[in-house]
């Protein structure tokens, strides 16, 4: 498998070349001429061309040719390039040059090359070499590479930037006599031109920069991408439905949740106090959630990398990636009774999976699908019209527990992996339960205008894992020292002090006192101004007047209520009014009361994780501009 990213520290997988000299192709890219770029733009990708042929039994040679134009200093950390070794594909030629604006050329030899096992057991190997210390700006980057694999899906794409600008970008596809393709363009991207004897070609030219919108879909969701299906005279064939898809990734997992009497015996013991399905499915859960995470590719020339290892042996050495996780937490519930399905999901970017393209080879995670009862109540859970009251469950994210999906899968579209009933579902968004997060602020202003208070926010459910998570990563001093930044920013001039947390099984909760002598203001002798939100939420800021790109908002909700006691030598002059805002993407209340000298503001938001259309910026963007302006409304008080 190969991976073209972004990432720090420009290292290129490469293998020595018999010659110092640049080819010919890279030489003339030195002399083309570039139009102007804007500041943000580091580089510029000059030529980048693949080329696949298909041989007649299934097995594709690829040839890379890439270019790489550096603008700026900065753009040495904008690029990186692996080539892997392993089961399925083997790297057979990398040469790769550096340019200097000088002309002069650099070759990297083999004494460079740093040769890498990406997993303990070696299944997979990669080839790194670094050419950061040669970059200056102007200078060229340039590889040839070929790579042979074997199809796994008789399916092949390419993506014609990632979010640099693009002189040239061409992908060519050659088939053997008799073989077909069928083929799917999105983002733009060209439809093929007439094929020249066998061959297939796509070309773009002067393809933008993309810039990043603030909570906007993934670059490769983004991008212009083609997608091509090869279709042999006879013997496997592509896969062109998404029920095809899921007979796939059930075959792959067949045979491999069985359990063993050691494992029988410990899914025994952990349910054995459960008093109910979710008890039995929390209970299993907790335990693959600890199992070590470590990434292994296995038989990667049969399934592409989505075949698990057997579960016995996962359990037995209590590690494995994803797949094999999920494979656990489904053969630990059939010891315990519980039917579970095997899921492929995009982890990261809930709106990348495209419905018109049937592949499993869009998907980077695998989670489990869990058969409950009616009695079984959960905000994950997705009543399928053929396999029934299905539960998702994510056993690779640590935190989350069980009845609840990570944010960033949440509303995504999954496949369902089963022989004859599986395909391609949209999982649950959860609920958009205001009790997710809890806050209490009590405070007491003085007729100075200075201000002490103290604060309890309790997490539980969807907006758990996320808190839980910063915590444990993090040191007590780089925690403390967070929420006194938090806390700061919220309350102008304040000091934040007594932090505590505390951290127990499904909840969480953050506790704090602060001080600031400069809160309110006082435009007048007798008069203070104030605000009662005291504490920021946190809530998605959008500044810009038009958008592009789809927005990508995650589940969010607060309960939280602020007493504020007012100091008795001023009385209240101005309330904001009472507020409810009911829209497709959420709802809010907010409300200013006083009560025996005390302010009490109280408000609630419920928003459900979604991805909103472009067209739609305008409405949602006055909805948060709404609820962000309403903790701001200011309180004002007279002698």
């Amino acid at each position: 498998m190969r991976v073209r990213a972004a990432w720090a520290g420009l290292l290129f997988a490469c293998f020595a070349s018999a010659a110092d000299d640049a080819p010919g192709w890279l030489k003339d890219l030195t002399s083309v001429s570039l139009p102007q770029f804007g500041p943000k733009v580091n580089l510029v990708v000059l030529f980048n061309e693949e080329h696949t042929t298909v041989a007649e039994s299934g097995k594709l040679t690829t040839t890379t040719r890439t270019a790489l134009k550096f603008l700026v200093r900065q753009g040495v950390d904008a690029a990186f390039l692996e080539e892997y070794d392993n089961a399925s594909g083997k790297v057979r030629d990398f040469r790769a040059w550096m340019v200097a604006p000088s002309g002069k050329v650099k070759r990297y030899a083999k004494e460079e090359i740093l040769d890498i096992a990406c997993a303990e057991n070696n299944e997979c190997r990669r080839r790194l070499v670094s050419g950061k210390r040669d970059i200056e700006v102007g200078a060229i980057f340039g590889y040839e590479a070929t790579v042979e694999r074997q199809s796994f899906q008789n399916q092949v794409l390419f993506h014609f930037q990632d979010s640099s600008p693009v002189r040239l970008a061409r992908f060519l596809v050659t088939v053997p006599p008799g073989w077909e393709v069928k083929t799917a363009s999105f983002n733009g991207a060209p439809k093929e031109s007439p094929p020249s004897g066998a061959t297939y070609t796509w070309q773009m030219e002067n393809i933008p920069a993309l810039e990043r919108e603030p909570a906007s879909p993934g670059f490769l969701t983004l991008v212009p991408w083609v997608g091509v299906n090869l279709l042999a005279p006879s013997g496997r064939r592509p896969v062109l439905s998404w029920n095809e898809a899921a007979k796939i990734l059930a075959d792959l997992n067949d045979g491999q949740a069985e359990p063993d009497s050691a494992m029988a015996s410990k899914a025994v013991s952990l349910t054995a106090t459960a008093a109910s399905e979710m008890e039995k499915i929390t209970a299993i859960g907790r335990f693959v959630q600890q199992v070590n995470y470590v990434s292994i590719q296995v038989n990667l020339a049969r399934g592409g990398g989505y075949r698990p290892h057997v579960a016995t042996q996962v359990f037995q050495k209590l590690y494995g990636d994803c797949k094999d996780k999920a494979n656990l937490m489904r053969a630990m519930l059939k010891a315990a009774g519980i039917t579970a399905y095997p899921v492929a999901i995009y982890s990261g970017d809930r709106t990348h999976v495209s419905a018109e393209w049937p592949s499993l080879g869009t998907f980077n995670h695998a989670i489990s699908a869990i058969r409950v009862g009616p009695e079984t109540k959960a905000p994950a859970i997705l009543e399928h019209p053929k396999l029934g009251r299905l539960l998702f469950f994510d056993p690779t994210d640590p935190y989350v527990p069980a009845g609840f999906l990570p944010d960033h899968e949440q509303a995504s579209l999954a496949l369902v992996g089963t022989p004859d009933s599986g395909d391609l579902v949209r999982v649950p968004a959860g609920l958009a339960t205001a009790g997710a997060r809890e806050r209490h602020v009590s405070a007491t202003l003085k007729a100075d205008g200075s201000l002490e208070g103290s604060f309890v926010e309790k997490r539980t459910g969807e907006l758990l894992p996320d808190a839980v998570a910063i915590y444990r990563s993090s040191s007590k001093i780089d925690y403390v020292k967070m929420i006194e930044r938090w806390v700061g920013a919220s309350v102008p001039g304040s000091i934040t002090s007594g932090v505590e947390v505390r951290d127990t099984a499904g909840e969480f909760e953050l506790k704090g006192q602060f001080a600031s002598r400069t809160y309110a203001k006082s435009p007048q002798p007798r008069m203070l101004i104030f605000r009662a939100g005291l504490l920021h939420h946190g809530e998605l800021r959008l500044s810009e007047k038009t958008r592009k790109y789809p927005i990508v908002i995650d589940a969010d909700a607060i309960d939280e209520t602020v007493r504020i006691a007012l100091p008795p030598e001023f009385k209240v002059d101005e309330l904001p009014d009472q507020m409810h805002v009911d829209s497709p993407f959420g709802k809010y209340d907010a409300s200013w009361v006083v009560d025996s000298g005390t302010l009490v503001f109280k408000r609630k938001l419920e928003m459900q994780a979604q991805s909103v259309p472009a067209a739609q910026y305008s409405q949602l963007k006055r909805f948060l501009d709404t609820i962000g302006a309403a903790a701001e409304q200011p309180v004002v008080l007279v002698k």
